[in-house]
């Protein structure tokens, strides 16, 4: 079973559904199909902070990752949060859809077992 959670997509005019449909597809390709993964939408200023607690960093950027990489009590991976600001990656004409593959293989590079799933 996949599970996305996804907050704050509609706050920038995204469709959860087509959300969804990434980020299942991108798992998928990864032969993750029992995982739980959590994409928050933020504004530059939300992820400025982000940048600045945990990387040391003074700048927006248009993705984070925060791997947690454990297993529920239903023994499905918890695989991390993908925090995504639309705005920067207008900027940097990157799609929704290119992000959500970027964090879901910066979360994997963080599960030593899993360098056999990175492509």
């Amino acid at each position: 079973m996949i599970s996305v959670l996804i907050k704050s997509a509609k706050k920038f005019g995204f469709k959860e559904n087509q959300i969804k449909v990434w980020a299942e597809k991108a798992l998928k390709k990864h032969q993750l199909d029992n995982c739980e993964l959590s994409l928050v939408f933020v504004e530059p200023k939300e992820i400025l902070n982000l940048n600045k607690k945990y990387r040391n960093l003074n700048e927006a950027t248009s993705v984070l990752t925060f791997f947690q990489g454990q297993a529920n009590p239903e023994k499905i991976l918890l695989l991390g949060d993908i925090v995504i600001c639309p705005l920067v990656a207008a900027e940097k004409n990157l799609t929704i859809e290119f992000l959500i593959n970027h964090g879901i293989r910066n979360l994997l590079s963080e599960i030593p077992t899993a360098k056999s799933l990175r492509t």
